[in-house]
């Protein structure tokens, strides 16, 4: 039974998490300086990705500082959540 796994689908919201972050930022400001994982709290799978899905992904920042930034993400397919989490990256 062909399934999306959970982390792909963490991992896929951490990266857009950490593009909206550089979007948030002069590049100027942090150069070349990496954006990265920090850490998941609140992590819920309600449903599942099959082939054929669209796994829409949603993430609202709740505090961005000038060291990590944290988001509210959740995974939508149709009119189904299929995960929540909340992810924290930090300048690296």
């Amino acid at each position: 039974r062909p399934l999306m796994p959970g982390v792909l689908m963490i991992e896929a919201a951490a990266q857009l998490c950490s593009f909206a972050v550089r979007c948030a930022y002069d590049p100027a400001e942090f150069g070349t300086r990496f954006f990265g994982f920090g850490g998941l709290d609140n992590v819920k799978f309600r449903g599942t990705v099959v082939p054929g899905d669209t796994l829409v992904i949603l993430g609202k920042r709740t505090e961005l500082r000038p060291r990590r930034a944290i988001y509210q993400t959740q995974g939508w397919v149709a009119d189904r959540l299929v995960f929540e989490a909340e992810i924290t990256g930090m300048w690296v």
